[in-house]
């Protein structure tokens, strides 16, 4: 939501409409077979430059957002034992302030610090769901 203020000045600017919103993902489970937990993909949009409830809707993102920190500093943690060195830095860099990193950004950062050829390769080997560098 942090770039909601600077997209809708933009879009004054250029005379086109924005409907705000924000992406959240999460897994479908059955409870009983983990194996069948499915991607959901939850989007919520509202009509004015922001929802209602903003600073409840705020800190539900928050948790989110130090969720995906945790996520990404547990995938750096474990390339470097299994001997491909990153820093946090490097991905930190690649997500950009204030953004929180993700799986893209990590396989980025593996790419510029040579250990895999390209993004395709770093998530066939080492990030796809339950490879060696996967963290949830």
């Amino acid at each position: 939501m942090s770039g909601i203020p600077e997209a809708l000045e933009a879009a004054r600017r250029f005379g086109i409409k924005i409907i705000p919103g924000v992406e959240i993902s999460t897994m479908f489970s059955q409870g009983w077979d983990s194996a069948s937990d499915e991607p959901v993909h939850i989007l919520a949009y509202y009509s004015s430059c922001g929802p209602a409830k903003y600073d409840q809707l705020e800190k539900f993102l928050s948790g989110i957002r130090d969720g995906r920190f945790l996520r990404a500093e547990n995938m750096i943690s474990k390339l470097n034992k299994l001997k491909l060195p990153l820093k946090w830095e490097q991905v930190a860099k690649i997500a950009g302030e204030g953004v929180a990193p993700g799986r893209l950004h990590v396989a980025r950062a593996m790419v510029e610090a040579g250990h895999v050829e390209n993004l395709r390769q770093a998530f066939s080997r080492y990030l796809y769901d339950g490879g060696p560098a996967y963290a949830t």
